[in-house]
């Protein structure tokens, strides 16, 4: 792990965000690369740019999700989200977001972020055998072309 903190949030939301990322991010069929600190990076980078409203509210959220499986967890557990194994925390997230309102909204925020955050990051792309800039060369050139072909 990175000793480096994310610069916008408090250590509390940032171990409960190791667990959310570790619970919620893709594993196995190529995507076992050690980017989770890259991961949190990424999210705190885009979570200083939501409206302060969000943004304050946040760590509640958080720690809602932490301390959760002792009221939400089926069946109900004495623990927190953060000493939960991995697979028992994607279970719980799951439960989360199956019950909507409030609580299935948080987790589809977080969710959406970590998805953004991994899937853009250069060694997933690259094991997926996506080259953004290379496309987008491939498709300048290929205007250039039909532009000239019809001039």
């Amino acid at each position: 792990m990175s000793n480096r903190l994310p610069a916008g949030l408090d250590r509390g939301s940032i171990a409960i965000l190791r667990a959310v990322i570790a619970a919620i991010r893709p594993r196995g069929s190529g995507f076992d690369q050690p980017i989770d600190d890259e991961v949190l990076h990424a999210v705190d980078g885009f979570l200083r740019h939501v409206p302060a409203p969000l943004r304050l509210g946040l760590p509640f959220g958080l720690r809602l999700l932490e301390w959760g499986p002792i009221v939400f967890s089926r069946p109900r557990r004495a623990t927190r989200l953060s000493r939960l194994p991995r697979e028992e925390g994607e279970r719980y997230l799951e439960g989360w977001l199956e019950a909507g309102g409030l609580r299935g909204t948080l987790v589809l925020g977080l969710r959406t972020l970590v998805f953004m955050a991994f899937y853009q990051h250069p060694t997933v792309l690259e094991s997926l055998g996506v080259d953004w800039q290379g496309r987008a060369r491939e498709r300048i050139a290929r205007r250039t072309e039909l532009l000239r072909e019809g001039a």
